[in-house]
């Protein structure tokens, strides 16, 4: 990539960053709005309890131990 490249991509990303930035702007009292209206219905109208969902890195890190154990185990039953 030359110089030439290099700022041209320089001036993409920037430009977007303004744009997100305009965006986020415009959109936080939408937002704002959005939250205060949630925490009035959950005022007038109580939500029963809802459990956790599976967590699913959780599961695959406890996977990924197991699988490295039975690799390990497996290594030391061959020599």
């Amino acid at each position: 990539m030359d110089q030439n490249e290099a700022l041209a991509m320089m001036r993409r990303c920037r430009e977007e960053i303004v744009s997100l930035r305009r965006a986020n702007a415009e959109l936080a009292p939408k937002a704002q709005a959005y939250d205060d209206m949630s925490k009035l219905i959950r005022v007038a109208i109580p939500e029963r309890a809802v459990g956790m969902g599976e967590d699913l890195a959780w599961t695959l890190d406890k996977r990924i131990r197991e699988v490295e154990a039975e690799l390990e185990a497996s290594k030391s039953n061959e020599d």
